[in-house]
């Protein structure tokens, strides 16, 4: 069977080959793919990242109006809530956000007050691993929880979209934030 399909698809030049992959950064990936195409010469290749680059230019352009970079200054952020991101060690900016954290949690002289840092996420991760509180959730949980806090938080357009309220193990803790 496997040799029919082939054998139709070299006739017809790969017409009907479809291949999806992320965005490929291997060499031997791309000469691999480079191949098929050689081989099915009417087969079409497309990348796609479903949470690269394009996700947060659209952001931003819906936020801003235009295209600009985000970068956050955590130096004087009292509270920190990490939302399914691995912000202090992944990112283009994370050394910047691990520095500011990091200065933020030392006690040095009258500055004795450090900054607290709340992380949900499905996996652990380096920036979960140095939250005051984690409370691990299953990824398709996480938009829901964050409706959940700006409801809590006094968010009026977000009191419909929260339903979970009490369903989230540990949310006492976390209705303290």
């Amino acid at each position: 069977m496997l040799r029919g399909l082939i054998e139709q698809q070299r006739a017809s030049g790969g017409a009907g080959i479809r291949i999806l992959t992320e965005t490929v950064t291997s060499p031997a990936m791309a000469d691999q793919l480079a191949a098929i195409q050689k081989l099915f010469p009417a087969s079409k290749w497309h990348q796609w990242e479903p949470a690269g680059p394009h996700s947060a230019r659209t952001g931003a352009m819906l936020a801003f109006g235009q295209p600009v970079h985000t970068y956050y200054n955590v130096s004087n952020a009292n509270v920190i809530v990490s939302l399914d991101a691995d912000f202090l060690a992944s990112g283009e900016a994370s050394l910047r956000y691990a520095r500011q954290f990091a200065a933020r949690r030392r006690v040095d002289g009258a500055n004795t007050t450090m900054n607290r840092l709340y992380v949900v996420e499905p996996m652990p991760t380096p920036t979960g691993s140095k939250a005051d509180h984690r409370l691990p959730l299953r990824a398709g949980d996480v938009e829901e929880f964050a409706w959940l806090l700006a409801a809590g938080l006094g968010v009026a357009k977000a009191r419909s979209k929260a339903t979970m309220a009490t369903s989230i193990s540990g949310w006492a803790a976390w209705s303290r934030i």
